[in-house]
C-alpha cells in the first residue's frame, strides 16, 4: 500500500542516506571503472527511464566539467532506437551508463546486451547488488538501501544520482582531467559530496513547511492548479523532470517541466495569464536567466514559486511563493538538495486533495 507518509518518512531519512552511502559506493565505483579504458574514451552515455534519466539529467554537468569527455542523458528507448548510429568512430570509446534502482527494467537490460555486442563498454548503477541489469553490463555499482516501503523513488533517486556523481568523480582521476589533478583532488571531491548531507538536512528542515503551504495554496479554490510547469536548466533541468514526475505520481495532477528559455519562447503566451511557474534558480551558470525570466513572469502575472536560496532576493522579493533550498560547494552537486522540495510538495499536494500515491490515471 502507498502512502504519503512514506514519502515524508524518505524525505527525511536522505542526508543518512548520503552518509552513509558515499564512502562504500566511492569504492564500488573504483572498482567497477579498474577493467574500462578512460582514457581512451570519446563520450559517455547516461541512459535510463524515468526517475533514472532524470538523475541522468542532472548529473551531466560533473561529467562534463570533471571528466573533460561529452556527456549526453538518453531515454531507454531513444538510445536503443538511434543512441548507437554515432557519432562516428569505434563503439569501444563511448561508455554506457545504464541506470536503474530496481535493476530489472526489461527494456533497458535488452538495451544495454545490445550495447555490450555491439562494442560498447558497459557499466550498471543500480540499488541492488548482483541484478539483472548489472550482470548484463558486466560491470555494476550499486547504491543499496534496504528499502522495506514502497515509495516513489525518493531515497532511490537520490541514490542513483550520487552514484552517478561519484563516478563522474573517479572516472575524471581516471583520466587524470581533475581540477588540481592527483589523488588528493579525488579524495577532496568525494568529501565534498560526503559534505552535502548537512545542506540536505537543512532543506529538509526548511522546506516541508513551505510545501505544505504551497499545496495549500495550489488547492485553495476548491481545485487544484494544473498543469504544474517546473522550469530549470543545466543541472536543474533534470531536477525540474523530477519534480515534475513526484507531483503525478503522489498527487495524480499533471505536471511537467520545460527549459527556462523555452518557456519564455511558448509557455508564457499560455492562459490563464496567473497559472503558477516553479523556477528552480540554483546558484550556477543559469541562475542570472532564472531570476531574470522569474521578474519577467511575475510581471506578466504569473504566480511564481521559487525554489531558491532563502538569501536570494533576486527571486524572493518578487516570487509569490518561495521554497528554500541550501546551496552546496559546487553546481555540480547541487541537485542533491535541489530535489529535496519535491517529494515533501508531492506529498503535501495528495495529503491536501486526499489522494494515494500512484491512485491516478486509471486502472493499470
Amino acid at each position: 500500500m502507498y502512502a504519503t507518509g512514506t514519502m515524508l518518512r524518505q524525505s527525511a531519512a536522505l542526508a543518512a542516506d548520503i552518509e552513509g552511502l558515499t564512502r562504500p559506493v566511492a569504492s564500488r565505483v573504483g572498482e567497477a571503472l579498474a577493467t574500462v579504458p578512460g582514457e581512451a574514451l570519446r563520450r559517455v552515455v547516461l541512459v535510463g527511464s524515468g526517475d533514472s534519466h532524470h538523475a541522468g539529467r542532472a548529473a551531466q554537468l560533473a561529467f562534463l566539467r570533471l571528466t573533460g569527455l561529452p556527456c549526453e542523458a538518453l531515454g531507454t528507448q531513444q538510445f536503443l532506437d538511434y543512441g548507437m548510429l554515432g557519432p562516428a568512430g569505434p563503439h569501444a570509446a563511448t561508455l554506457v551508463v545504464a541506470v536503474s534502482a530496481s535493476g530489472s527494467s526489461p527494456r533497458l537490460v535488452t538495451t544495454v546486451r545490445r550495447a555490450r555486442a555491439h562494442g560498447f563498454p558497459t557499466l550498471a548503477v543500480t540499488g541492488r547488488a548482483g541484478s539483472a541489469l548489472g550482470e548484463a553490463a558486466g560491470r555494476e555499482v550499486a547504491a543499496t538501501l534496504g528499502l522495506t516501503e514502497r515509495s516513489p523513488g525518493i531515497r532511490t533517486y537520490q541514490a542513483s544520482l550520487l552514484a552517478l556523481l561519484l563516478l563522474a568523480v573517479r572516472l575524471g582521476g581516471v583520466r587524470h582531467a581533475l581540477p588540481g589533478g592527483g589523488p588528493a583532488a579525488e579524495d577532496a571531491l568525494v568529501a565534498e559530496i560526503a559534505a552535502t548531507a548537512d545542506a540536505v538536512r537543512a532543506t529538509a528542515d526548511a522546506a516541508d513547511g513551505p510545501c505544505r503551504e504551497l499545496a495549500a495554496r495550489l488547492t485553495e479554490a476548491g481545485r487544484p492548479w494544473a498543469p504544474l510547469v517546473f522550469a530549470g536548466t543545466g543541472p536543474a533541468g533534470g531536477t525540474a523532470m523530477y519534480a515534475a514526475a513526484k507531483v503525478v505520481e503522489a498527487a495524480g495532477l499533471p505536471a511537467y517541466a520545460q527549459d527556462l528559455e523555452e518557456y519564455w519562447h511558448i509557455e508564457r503566451f499560455a492562459d490563464p495569464a496567473d497559472a503558477p511557474l516553479v523556477v528552480l534558480a540554483p546558484p550556477g551558470l543559469g541562475h542570472p536567466r532564472a531570476a531574470e525570466l522569474a521578474a519577467a513572469a511575475t510581471g506578466r502575472g504569473r504566480r511564481v514559486i521559487a525554489v531558491t536560496g532563502p538569501d536570494d532576493t533576486a527571486l524572493t522579493g518578487t516570487a509569490w511563493h518561495t521554497v528554500p533550498v541550501t546551496g552546496t560547494a559546487r553546481e555540480e552537486w547541487s541537485p542533491l538538495t535541489g530535489h529535496v522540495f519535491a517529494g515533501l510538495l508531492g506529498a503535501r499536494l495528495a495529503d491536501r486533495l486526499d489522494r494515494t500515491p500512484f491512485s491516478g490515471g486509471g486502472p493499470d
